[in-house]
């Protein structure tokens, strides 16, 4: 690859550099189409004929991303004239830079050699006029790219100009000093025609022409049409003159100079060079020595250029952007640092556990501890050094314990999860797709306020290295679910406690907590805490329910009623007995039964437990007497009907519902009987 260095002379230009080790480099070229090499570093591209096209490309190529001030010479031949003219020559030669390679060849005629290639750079001397192109009259130079020759196309970059200052029929069988320049600090490419600026365009290479490509190829083309000439380039064994120098003790290196070969050359200091009045002298300095050589340019000026060559014993260490490989910083890239800046070759190698993920020249990148080492050569070995470099691993990770978890229910809303390490200075990060957290979720022992699986990421601060563990958390906010029942029957004398039945709580794999309730002063349960409690006052029951083992409780929106016989609890001392009955059937006044005076709606009768009857007729004899039981009379005593008159009753009675109450009665009865 041809390195390529940049520095001013005077006003003028230095001539393209070819950096040179400690052998001489030829530079080698490819010639395409009707090209063919005259002797003497310069080639024909045409001969004097119609239909020529013709190219030669440089070997190795051109780095962009480096400056360059290349110098050659151009021959247009001896048919002078543009296009207007009755001998008109044609067509020019165009300086290429391209990247299809050495075996590029381009269109003939007004094409210049150039047409077609794509991406490309060309400075063009053109030597006929096409006025569809755009051309001027008089023979121009111009910058374009992508092998379009036209001035009024998006790819024409600068120019035409003429290719002198005065307007020069550049036809003229002499040759002509070409310099081409490129800065690519400043993006900037120059042309100078004869020892005289011509042209300037400041344009991004490698990106805006070449898409980010950096290496091209480069040379000349040319093409002829009707109209026709000999093209020849020159670019002489001094094309490329050497730069600075690097090299080990004891070794030589050929210094070449730009310049005209058949001037003289002049080198000073005089001491470890071959020939100090040759272009190209071997230089053999046992120390670091400045050259300055004196030479005549192609415009017939004085030149001088110089040259450091630097001898120093090769020298080479390692630097890493990291010390130690941790689970932070999982790669580390090692570079080996030289006092050589070109030629060299590198070796890396690992031991003691190293490894290496990747090597190119100087820089390498490892993922593990180990002793790496640098092994790096100059010109082919003919100076090494050696370095090593030790990384250390460090991939310690601290315990995650993140506990037993636990139960969420109606008990316990929130659990604290109890996170440890074995560390002091452990960092804690907990997180949970299905859950929640309550406050800060950085901490050893966070709050989880839902069930769901928590992670717990604990991490050493010192070198990013984490352990993991989970800790599950159930949730069961089951409720009961309450279908009440109902009440068996309602309170009465003869039943003065009722059942509450028919209940159910589901789910029933849960151990219940039962609680009935009532408004104060209107109820009362037996035993409240019984899924079937008994009644013994009327009421409106409600019934709540605690799940045992979750603290879930849910109060039923209904309630059961038990309700109470009207004639239940009865006072009894209004008890009155009729004086008169009627019993001819009737059916109105047929019975003697007792009443209530202030109840009369109650049936008496049934709300007595004993009912001891006994009449007396006007003499004292007892005519009836029934068996204690609480029945109407119907005016008969042994079958038969008793006859009108006065009788007198004796009655005893007794109630035992709610309370025993008694009472008694001596009054006098009249039976008559009344036509039906």
């Amino acid at each position: 690859m041809i390195k390529l260095y940049y520095s001013m002379l005077n006003r003028k230009y230095i001539a393209i550099c070819l950096f040179s080790m400690s052998s001489t480099l030829t530079a080698q070229y490819t010639l395409q189409g009707n090209a063919v090499s005259v002797g003497g570093s310069c080639y024909q591209l045409t001969e004097a004929a119609g239909g020529q096209v013709g190219a030669v490309w440089y070997d190795e190529t051109i780095d962009l991303a480096q400056p360059f001030d290349l110098q050659f010479k151009m021959n247009f031949g001896t048919n002078s004239g543009n296009g207007s003219s009755s001998t008109p020559g044609a067509d020019g030669m165009v300086f290429v830079m391209q990247t299809i390679g050495p075996s590029a060849i381009g269109n003939a005629g007004d094409g210049i050699g150039y047409e077609g290639f794509l991406p490309s750079l060309g400075v063009e001397f053109d030597t006929y006029w096409n006025e569809g192109n755009g051309d001027l009259l008089d023979d121009h130079i111009a910058i374009l790219k992508d092998g379009s020759v036209s001035h009024l196309a998006s790819t024409a970059i600068a120019g035409p100009v003429t290719a002198t200052s005065i307007g020069t029929d550049i036809e003229d069988g002499l040759d002509h000093a070409i310099q081409i320049t490129w800065d690519p600090n400043i993006q900037e490419i120059n042309v100078y025609f004869d020892c005289e600026f011509r042209l300037v365009a400041s344009i991004d290479l490698i990106n805006d022409v070449f898409s980010g490509e950096a290496e091209v190829t480069w040379g000349f083309t040319s093409s002829t049409g009707g109209a026709f000439n000999t093209h020849t380039v020159c670019l002489y064994e001094n094309a490329t003159p050497t730069g600075d120098v690097t090299l080990c003790t004891g070794q030589s290196t050929q210094l070449i100079s730009g310049g005209d070969l058949s001037q003289p050359f002049t080198w000073t200091p005089t001491e470890f060079l071959s020939d100090p009045n040759a272009f190209d002298p071997i230089a053999t300095p046992p120390f670091t020595q400045l050259y300055t050589v004196t030479y005549t340019d192609f415009c017939g000026d004085i030149q001088s250029q110089t040259i450091e060559v630097s001898v120093e014993p090769l020298e080479v260490d390692i630097s890493a952007d990291f010390d130690v490989i941790d689970c932070i910083n999982t790669t580390v890239i090692l570079t080996a640092n030289s006092n050589f800046d070109e030629g060299l070759s590198y070796n890396w190698s690992a031991s003691n556990g190293g490894n290496l993920l990747s090597s190119e020249e100087f820089g390498a990148v490892i993922d593990n501890g180990g002793l790496y080492t640098i092994n790096i050569s100059f010109d082919d070995g003919a100076c090494t050094a050696e370095d090593t470099y030790n990384i250390e691993l460090d991939t310690l990770s601290f315990l995650a314990d993140a506990g037993l978890g636990g139960v969420i229910n109606c008990d316990t809303p929130t659990i604290v999860l109890l996170g440890e390490s074995n560390d002091d200075g452990a960092e804690f990060v907990w997180s949970t797709s299905d859950g929640d957290f309550f406050g800060s979720s950085n901490v050893a022992e966070p709050t989880a306020v839902s069930g769901g699986t928590y992670n717990l990421l604990v991490t050493n601060p010192e070198n990013g290295c984490t352990s993991e563990d989970e800790a599950l958390v159930l949730e069961d906010l089951t409720t009961p679910v309450i279908d009440i029942g109902f009440a068996e029957g309602i309170i009465s004398c003869e039943t003065p406690q009722i059942a509450i039945l028919g209940t159910v709580i589901s789910p029933d794999t849960y151990t219940n907590e039962i609680e009935w309730t009532w408004v104060e002063g209107e109820g009362g349960l037996l035993d409240p805490t019984s899924l079937e409690p008994v009644a013994a006052l009327p009421g409106e029951y409600i019934l709540t329910v605690t799940f045992i083992e979750n603290g879930c409780t849910t109060t039923s929106p209904d309630f059961v009623t038990v309700e109470q016989d009207e004639n239940a609890f009865i006072d009894i001392s209004y008890l009155t007995m009729p004086n008169v009955i009627t019993p001819n059937g009737d059916y109105y006044n047929d019975y003697l039964k007792p009443f209530l005076s202030d109840q009369p709606s109650v049936e008496t009768l049934s709300v007595l437990d004993e009912y001891n009857l006994i009449i007396y007729n006007r003499w004292g004899d007892l005519v009836f007497a029934n068996n204690g039981l609480p029945l109407a009379w119907d005016g008969r005593a042994n079958g038969d009907q008793l006859s009108s008159g006065s009788y007198v009753m004796v009655v005893d009675y007794k109630s035992l519902c709610g309370e025993v109450q008694t009472g008694s009665y001596t009054g006098p009865l009249e039976i008559l009987y009344k036509t039906p």
